[in-house]
């Protein structure tokens, strides 16, 4: 059956696809890749082809967290300018990956249209245009009438739309572990349910990875860990304002056409699949599991979630036990590995309500049918803008992390990037509002959308 039908599809079904055999710990690398998302997997690529032995070790499986999770968009559309440099970049990637690695990845150029509700938005999409049309010089807006004959299937009534017709998109789960195949291919040594313990560093610089199953001595560490960072960093007096929301995906069954673009709008994401399956999810609406943890760089977040406090969902439950049982009983170097792939619960309600709003959206929905549902953990940023950049305080660590829940598309790019921090090249200038000391400079800006 193909890759892009109905099955297999993420994050379990595609994840165990890669199975790979039982190998001795390898005892030394030029570089070592902490986290087996596709910012990992595809560093760990283009570190080999930079001529560089390396190990990508990954606490579960590769592509089995956020990457395997998100919706698979491809866009440069709306995008935070500070951002949009490195997006049109990963874009230009796209198009010959499935060839360069040699397996499928579902990559169509679909384009992206977000629809704006009101006259509000409409206006926040023309500002956004206007500001980037000199290198978002495919983006375009939409009148209700050319809406209309783009969309015949939309229902709402609204105002226009924003379009960029050479944005796509790829399946999540299958670009991950394509990257990650590609990479072994090249070298690589690919280590599944080996997770990451502390980074050594001797004398001011990286000198190995301590893994839960040995040391592994190197002279350049990659930490692309998503929301475990910020654990990996902290006792290296490097301090990571991250934090996480949960956010719920389903999968429909088969369905006529609905859009061929990426579309955002009226409060729901979708992208509809190749075999008319779609991917569905609530725009701009997460849930946020209390615990202790929760408060950690609270002054970062507090301005923005008082400023789009209907997008969050506050949840008191079982994350919070899990917090409390972990502190009390789970030596703090072991955290990092202590809740090996965790069940993150799906919010079932909220996918019933995306369903129906779906249904309501558009004609030929009438007879949606939920598949599965399941749920990620979105590591974020105060403004919504990743970390990719070498801190200075300590030589040879590479920091890849905070996508905030866009950062799928982005992941080809972000591999060439830390391949050439970690030739020893200079920081490419579009990479200067990414960097990791904005925080304790008070650089930083507000984000660019809602987290």
């Amino acid at each position: 059956m193909s890759a892009l039908s109905l099955f297999p599809h993420a994050p379990d079904d595609v994840v165990a696809q890669l199975g790979a055999e039982p190998v001795a710990l390898p005892r030394q690398a030029d570089v070592v890749v902490i986290g087996g998302g596709i910012m990992g997997a595809a560093s760990a690529y283009y570190l080999a082809g930079a001529g560089l032995s390396t190990i990508l070790i990954e606490r579960d499986k590769v592509s089995s967290q956020q990457s395997g999770r998100n919706w698979g968009f491809v866009r440069t559309q709306y995008r935070d300018p500070l951002e949009l440099p490195l997006a049109i970049e990963a874009l230009r990637i796209w198009p010959e990956l499935e060839q360069e690695l040699g397996q499928p990845i579902g990559w169509r150029r679909t384009g992206c249209i977000f629809v704006a509700e009101t006259d509000a938005e409409l206006q926040s999409f023309a500002h956004w245009q206007d500001v980037t049309r000199d290198i978002a010089v495919d983006a375009r807006m939409l009148s209700r009438p050319q809406l209309a004959s783009l969309m015949p299937s939309l229902r709402g009534q609204a105002p226009g739309a924003l379009h960029t017709p050479s944005d796509g998109q790829a399946e999540p789960a299958l670009a991950t572990t394509a990257f990650a195949r590609a990479a072994m291919r090249r070298g690589v040594r690919v280590l599944d349910d080996c997770g990451a313990l502390a980074i050594e560093v001797s004398g001011g610089r990286v000198s190995g990875v301590v893994t839960e199953h040995g040391l592994i001595r190197c002279g350049t560490v990659v930490c692309a860990a998503g929301l475990q960072s910020h654990r990996l960093l902290a006792p290296l007096g490097l301090v990571l304002p991250q934090q996480g929301v949960r956010s719920t995906v389903s999968l429909t069954a088969p369905l006529p056409s609905l859009s061929d673009a990426c579309f955002c709008g009226f409060g729901i994401g979708l992208r509809q699949r190749a075999d008319g399956s779609c991917i569905i999810a609530a725009d701009s609406s997460s849930d946020i599991d209390l615990s202790l943890d929760s408060f950690r760089a609270s002054r970062f977040f507090l301005p923005e979630l008082l400023r789009y406090r209907s997008g969050f969902a506050f949840r008191l439950g079982r994350p919070l036990l899990d917090d409390l049982h972990e502190r009390l009983s789970v030596p703090k170097r072991e955290r990092p590995v202590a809740r090996r792939r965790p069940r993150i619960p799906a919010n079932e309600a909220r996918a019933a309500r995306t369903g129906e709003s779906v249904r309501q959206l558009f004609a030929g929905a009438d007879g949606i049918e939920i598949v599965k549902s399941w749920a990620g953990q979105i590591d974020v940023m105060p403004d919504a803008l990743p970390v990719l950049d070498s801190p200075a305080e300590i030589a040879g660590l590479i920091v890849a992390t905070g996508f905030s829940g866009h950062g799928f598309g982005l992941g080809p790019a972000v591999g060439r990037h830390v391949a050439s921090l970690a030739s020893g090249d200079a920081p490419a200038a579009i990479l200067a509002p990414l960097r990791f000391d904005r925080f304790a400079r008070g650089t930083y800006s507000r984000p660019h959308a809602s987290l």
